[in-house]
This record gives structure tokens, sequence and C-alpha cells, in this order.
């Protein structure tokens, strides 16, 4: 059923462009727009994509509510009979990256050294982009919301790579620079969210090797998951006090999903939001007695222990599962989760399903590790 509505929503979309487009030959004897077919997404809402004898239409979206994002076409043209149309113009020879996570999908590409421009390099882990920064071959232009701009346009980008939420990005047409709005980060199913290695491939004219690198991670993660007939689930917690205030992941978000996937019931499974809910700390102790586990993400420059934890907020001691054998940590300062974890779900998958199962009793873990002593 997901499939026929995918394809029902493929065709809507379809119609919608020769809707918009089919008028849009030129009286002259100029070559009109063919389409060519769709790239097909299973788990990504945010994306549509065409193929056209001029490139590829890409339509980004919220993936809650449709609301369109960002509307463009790939192509080695200059001009393109679709009209009102912004082009990013292939071959891409210089990228401004405003996200880590976009230097993720580039790298599992193999394109990492067309990358020209970062922000926040501080916050990177990727070796082959920090070797680039460190010979300057790849220049770090500051802060995402006050970007050095007389810097980023000195590296003459072909592109720059932004969200949305980065504040305003009208500058970058005064100096004729297009930019992508990505939104894989509203995603909220895994494999979603590494689908987007598929405009990734459309933009370096790598689709096939997009196509299986996406299948892999498909086919890795699926592999993971534990049946839903499973008559035990233990309960997961997620989440930690911010000014008394415990903050957690939605019941619908992609970390729900995670728990599920790895054979557990998320605390607040019955929230049907997908972003980040504020409870009162009496309400997580009220439906405390039910906890099994809980699964901490969380940032700190040093280990984070039993003591930390309690040092960090006295409160936290009240929990059933302030216990090291119960609490699996993944701390952003020393994981890539922020920058490689959406192109890693099935790792992601395997060390929650590892932590429900055993207890994080695994030689070697990427993501999710148990507490230090």
């Amino acid at each position: 059923m997901i499939f026929l509505n995918l394809k029902r929503r493929n065709l809507i979309y379809l119609f919608a462009l020769i809707f918009m487009f089919g008028c849009s030959e030129n009286s002259s004897d100029e070559k009109g727009i063919n389409f060519e077919g769709l790239i097909e997404f299973n788990y990504a809402k945010g994306l549509k994509i065409y193929k056209t004898n001029e490139g590829y239409v890409v339509t980004i979206s919220n993936p809650s509510n449709g609301e369109i994002v960002d509307h463009f076409l790939v192509s080695n043209k200059n001009n393109s009979n679709l009209q009102n149309i912004k082009i990013i113009k292939t071959p891409l020879s210089s990228i401004l990256a405003y996200s880590s996570t976009y230097i993720s999908f580039i790298d599992a590409l193999g394109e990492i050294e067309k990358i020209k421009g970062v922000t926040y390099s501080q916050g990177l882990y990727n070796k082959k982009i920090k070797d680039q920064l460190d010979s300057k071959y790849t220049i770090d232009v500051g802060n995402d919301q006050e970007p050095d701009k007389e810097l980023i346009v000195s590296l003459k980008p072909n592109v720059a790579l932004i969200y949305p939420s980065n504040g305003n990005h009208d500058w970058f047409n005064s100096f004729n620079i297009p930019t992508i709005s990505n939104v894989e980060y509203m995603e909220t199913h895994p494999l979603a969210q590494a689908e987007w290695i598929k405009l990734y491939g459309i933009l370096f004219k790598k689709e096939k090797e997009a196509d299986s690198i996406f299948k892999y991670i498909e086919q890795q993660y699926n592999s993971e998951i534990v049946a839903s007939s499973t008559a035990i689930k233990p309960t997961v917690l997620c989440g930690e006090l911010y000014d008394n205030v415990w903050t957690l992941p939605g019941g619908k978000s992609l970390t729900a999903q995670l728990i599920k996937d790895a054979g557990g019931d998320y605390f607040y499974s019955n929230d049907s939001t997908t972003g980040s809910k504020k409870l009162d700390f009496e309400y997580i102790l009220q439906h405390d007695t039910g906890l099994d586990y809980w699964l901490l993400l969380t940032y700190s420059n040093k280990p984070v222990t039993l003591q930390t934890l309690k040092e960090k907020n006295e409160r936290n001691k009240y929990l059933s599962v302030f216990n090291k054998e119960k609490i699996g940590v993944c701390n952003t300062a020393v994981t890539p989760y922020f920058e490689k974890g959406l192109i890693e779900p099935h790792i992601l998958l395997k060390e929650i399903k590892n932590l429900l199962k055993t207890g994080l009793k695994l030689d070697s873990l990427v993501y999710v590790n148990e507490l230090g002593e």
C-alpha cells in the first residue's frame, strides 16, 4: 500500500509539472521539454526528482506538510526552455557546505575534493575534509548564521548547500551563487534521511553509485529490524533535563522509529508529533516504573558517567534507570552522530538493538556507548 501511495503522489507531481511547464516551449523551432522518468523514493517524503531531456527537475518540500522549500533544474546547459526555474549548472567544481551532514553524502560518493568552503570547522570529524582545511584547500567561512560573505564570494562556489533555518540567504542571489535548501533533517524515518543521497547522485552525475549505496544501507538496516511480534519489548526513555524540564523526541520522531525497529517500546510512543517535546520531570517520575533503558543523546566535553550526570542535575539519580548497565549514551562531542549518523542508520539501529539485548557488550561502538567509569 505504501508503494501505491508513493506512485500516486508521483503521478500527481508529474501532472503538476506538465501543467506548469507543458506550455513553456518557445514559438520558434527550439526543442521542447520531454519528461523521461521519475527517480523513485520509497522513504523520503521531501524530495521529488524528474528526469527531462534538459536535466533533472528537483522539488524539495517540507516532509510533514508538503510546503515547497526549493525548486530547481540540475543541468549542464546554461539556459532552459522551462520558465522561471533556477539552474544548478553541472559539472560542479566548487561547493560551499553549510552543514557537516552534506560532507558525509558527498564523501560517500567520492567527491569531497569539490568542497571548497565549510562553516564551523571546529565541529567536523571527517578526516579528509580536516586535511583539506589544514592545507587551505578548503576554507572555513565562519559561523553559518554570520558567515564571511567576502570570503564566500572569493571561493566562487557553483552552489551553496544550506538549511532554510540558517538565516536569510537572499544575499547569495546578488552574487549569482545558486543555493539548494536541504531538509533531510525533517524526515522522520532513518532510511528516508539516507535516501537523500540520491539527490547528491544527481548533482555529481553518479546516480547509479548513489542508488547502490542506498540499497546497501537499506538492506543492512532491514536485516537488523526486530520483528514487531517480539513478545518482550523493553521500554526506552530518551532525552534529559534542561533547566529542570525534560526534553525528549516526539513519539513519531526518527529516534522513536529507531527504537521501534530495534525491538523496543519508546517511553513517549503515544505522542503524535515529530519534533522535541518538553515535559515536567514529575511526569517522567510518575511513569518511571516501567522503564528498562535510558538512551541519552547529549553533548559533553568530558566522559559521561553516573557522577557527571548527577553533577549536571541532582534529580537524575531518582530515575529507576540511573544505572550504568541501563544507560546508553551518544555523546555528540566525541561521536559523528550529527555528521554521519544520517547515512549510517543501519549502524545506529544495530547499536540501539545491542543496548536493548546485551547492554552494549560490543568491542567497537561508533555512536552509542556505555557510561564511563
